[in-house]
């Protein structure tokens, strides 16, 4: 097994924070430099400048990520430019116009729904607490084995499925 990696910051500063931008996990980081995740882990706690820039490099592409979600929660406009090529009777080609054409792509619920789910979590939470209260009343089961309870309990499902 090769000796692990010394430190450097110039050189893993830049690096992380290279990779962190392209959404790299601290794992990933490590796979790149050829260490174990502990090393990566070691180095965030020893070297403040390590860790600044793996997480500089991480904030910056998650307001990316970010600023795309809420792009296309509200939907936005764009130009497209278009190349216009002629080609000629011998065969060649050439530009024949440049053409601006301005796009629209409409809001999408799915990213509403994300962005709300998790900024408004409060009021636009897509999960259900259910709380039951009470108790059962009937038959004594405290005395049946395990096997017998498994065995009621799967007649009961059959009884479910067929009627």
């Amino acid at each position: 097994m090769p000796a692990p990696l010394k430190y450097n910051a110039q050189y893993h500063d830049a690096w992380a924070w290279s990779l962190a931008i392209k959404g790299a996990t601290d794992k990933e980081v490590a796979a790149a430099f050829g260490v174990t995740q502990r090393t990566i882990n070691r180095w965030k706690k020893d070297y403040p400048s390590f860790l600044e820039a793996l997480q500089a490099g991480k904030d910056a592409a998650d307001a990316q990520i970010e600023l795309s979600l809420y792009k296309r929660a509200r939907g936005y406009d764009y130009d497209e430019t278009e190349k216009i090529i002629e080609v000629n009777k011998d065969g060649s080609s050439k530009l024949a116009r440049i053409r601006t054409v301005s796009k629209h792509v409409p809001s999408d619920t799915l990213a509403m729904m994300y962005w709300l789910n998790n900024r408004r979590r409060n009021e636009w939470s897509q999960r259900q607490d259910i709380n039951v209260t009470g108790e059962i009343r009937g038959v004594d089961m405290s005395d049946l084995t395990d096997d017998e309870l498994r065995a009621l309990a799967h007649s009961e499902m059959q009884k479910d499925d067929s009627g």
